[in-house]
Formats: C-alpha cells, structure tokens, sequence
C-alpha cells in the first residue's frame, strides 16, 4: 500500500467517523450509543495504526535516500519488516509456550514463529513437542517444513 493509497484511506475513515458520531447523537437507546461509540473507537485506533504505519515507512525511506540506495518497494518491505523482528532468547521464548493466556510460539532454524492460532498447536503442544523452544532438529526430522513454514507469521529471530 503506498502512501497515497493510505492517506485516502484515512480520510475515508474520518468520514466514517462523523458519520458514526452523527448517527450515535440520533439515537436514544443507551445500547445502541455504546456500540457506535466501539465502532468510533475502532476506526480511531485503525487511523492511528495507519498513521503510525505511514511514520515508519517515511523514516525508512528516509534512510534509505540518505545512504544514497535505491530501493524496489518489496525491498523496502523486506528490510522494514528485519527492522521491526524482535530478537528473543531461549528463556524468553520459553514464556511463549501456549498455556493459560500465553500465546503459542516455535523457534525453527532461526526464525520465531506464531502458532498460537493453529489448530495443530492447541494446547501449546503438537505430537508431543512443546511451544515455547526451539524446535528445528524435530522439524528438520520428520515434517515438510517450507509447506508449514510458509503459512506461519513470524514474529522474530532467535538470539543464539
């Protein structure tokens, strides 16, 4: 999405909002406030990630220009996204195991991945492998690990 694409979003989504409110002051159901004002709420926090996701993405270019490169789009996707991994060691990766309310994920050759949502990960656990380690030997061993892999959303890189 370029910035002209995101700017006319963000101003469609204003739009949105008046409408919103608008129709918010009309009503004379308490219930009916409380959901328009979520909505609102809503569409105020997605113009922020927006504006936020503009801010980086102009600072990046910025750099960019400064050391004189010249960069494709997807180049530039592909270097904000290493800019933005979070770096995990094992002991934090550990608190990532999938019990309780903790989210569920996997270090493989590397990389850390989001497998809270996977059905296979249920519970934290698939086939007797736990969330929360560095799984690369066993998925090395015994799975089609590109087919899997590519489905998962990173979320960092594993400090050695």
């Amino acid at each position: 999405m370029d910035c002209k694409a995101c700017k006319k979003l963000i101003n469609r989504m204003k739009q949105n909002i008046d409408e919103l409110q608008n129709i918010r002051y009309m009503s004379s159901n308490l219930y009916e406030k409380m959901f328009y004002d979520s909505l609102i709420q809503q569409e105020m926090y997605k113009i922020n990630v927006l504006k936020n996701f503009l801010c980086n993405m102009r600072d990046i270019q910025n750099e960019y220009e400064d050391m004189g490169d010249i960069i494709d789009g997807e180049n530039l996707k592909k270097n904000y996204m290493s800019m933005r991994q979070r770096v995990f060691t094992l002991d934090e990766l550990a608190k990532y195991d999938g019990e309780g309310d903790n989210a569920a994920y996997i270090a493989i050759d590397g990389i850390v991945y989001d497998v809270t949502y996977e059905a296979a990960w249920a519970g934290g656990t698939h086939l007797g492998l736990k969330a929360g380690n560095d799984l690369s030997e066993q998925m090395n061993s015994c799975h089609d690990k590109d087919k899997i892999l590519r489905n998962l959303k990173q979320v960092g890189i594993l400090q050695k």
